[in-house]
């Protein structure tokens, strides 16, 4: 056996770097030839990487989250033979004669992408959003390959998309405004590992689910895609005022409520960014619309794919989108929902946050639970995940007596 050093492998003609999302080989693991060692994302999509030998993982050089350029090193491995022949042809070289004083190094192994598994990297993408598990589940796709689609599960019958996985006390995320349930990124899959459930709506006219003319019918359609029995609400934005009238309606079913920058509790909201999002017509102009958000750069090529998804919704997100503001003044009021609530409640705003005002935290009731996130933008949730999964996680009994 010898050791080689892993480095990252063209995974598409535009690609030039792409970023960890997921080692599926721990180090010190064995690994047999066809085996996925990690999940990577470019600009385009999530994207396998398979070996090319039996080997052992020696070491992770990267890890999740960071950003690997073209060849860089991504781990050493222990593999069985010689030489390693690539998926692809390599780029012929010019021969050149060894140097005598030159030291001996590790050789480099360039991996190609190769054949791809039961589950699609789309399915694999969609089940961590969500925290599905994939085993067992019966795929679409040919020859029983799962697909993104067979992860995706509707309720309800009411044209609402709800992406369902784990077991125990159900967790329901309700998205914000031109968003849909893949803006929730890691913690579907945080909270199941927490022991829930998740049930991560599209909301109407958002992602898979069909459109609604007012907020009462986003709200009934949202109520029938629900199981029976207790659940926790988590809402962002709009989805935050959604969650605090759908907590009206289902009473003591909601033991708690989670509210990550929510509208109605201020005069004003940003024009610029309902505005920006509704008028956006080209990739640049929607990346100024989303900088608001805080929510970080996105490569041109998302911006395009995002503009494209956005101008097939648009007409169904205007209607919710002057539901909320007209003229950067809300339209929603949700302060005396809330002191009617006997659930715990607790609610997380930025302090950097470029759409809402945080100081509206005054006009919340005094038993509210209030987490401010030092620089985080309109996204308190995704700066404090930890934060969020332990408030989730949270078993204690606490009941507020109404006033």
């Amino acid at each position: 056996m010898g050791r080689v050093i892993l480095t990252l492998p063209r995974l598409g003609e535009t690609m030039e770097e792409a970023k960890v999302v997921e080692w599926l080989v721990a180090p010190g693991a064995a690994f047999k030839r066809g085996d996925v060692l990690l999940e990577v994302e470019t600009d385009k999509t999530v994207v396998e990487v398979p070996a090319l030998t039996d080997g052992v993982l020696l070491g992770q050089l990267v890890g999740p989250g960071d950003t690997v350029a073209l060849d860089q090193p991504i781990a050493e491995i222990e593999h069985e033979g010689g030489d390693v022949v690539a998926a692809t042809p390599p780029m012929p070289a010019q021969e050149t004669a060894p140097s005598a004083t030159a030291p001996l190094a590790a050789p480099v192994l360039t991996l190609a992408s190769g054949p791809r598994p039961a589950a699609s990297p789309a399915a694999r993408a969609a089940a961590r959003r969500v925290g599905a598990d994939l085993t067992g589940l019966q795929g679409s796709g040919r020859r029983g390959r799962i697909t993104a689609a067979d992860v995706t599960l509707t309720l309800g019958g009411d044209g609402v998309a709800v992406h369902r996985s784990g077991a125990g006390l159900p967790v329901v995320l309700l998205h914000g405004l031109f968003d849909d349930h893949r803006g929730w990124r890691d913690l579907p899959r945080r909270l199941v590992a927490a022991g829930h459930a998740v049930l991560a709506l599209d909301l109407p006219g958002h992602g898979d689910s069909a459109s609604a003319p007012d907020l009462e019918t986003v709200l009934d359609r949202i109520a029938a895609a629900l199981p029976s029995g207790p659940l926790r609400l988590i809402g962002h934005s709009l989805g935050g005022a959604l969650a605090v009238r759908l907590a009206m309606r289902l009473g003591g079913r909601v033991d708690r409520l989670i509210l990550s920058a929510p509208v109605g509790l201020g005069p004003r909201l940003n024009a610029d960014f309902t505005e920006g999002m509704l008028a956006a017509d080209t990739p640049a102009a929607l990346g100024r619309a989303l900088a608001l958000l805080g929510a970080g750069p996105m490569s041109a090529t998302a911006l395009a794919a995002e503009l494209a998804r956005m101008q097939a919704l648009r007409a169904g997100q205007a209607a919710l989108a002057h539901a909320v503001a007209q003229g950067g003044f809300q339209q929603i009021d949700i302060a005396g929902d809330l002191a009617r609530l006997t659930c715990p409640v607790t609610v997380l705003f930025g302090t950097d946050d470029c759409i809402l005002d945080w100081h509206c935290v005054a006009n919340l009731p005094a038993a509210t639970a209030i987490h401010l996130i030092r620089g985080a933008g309109h996204l308190p949730h995704l700066a404090a995940v930890d934060l969020l999964v332990g408030l989730v996680a949270d078993t204690r009994e606490r009941r507020i007596a109404a006033v």
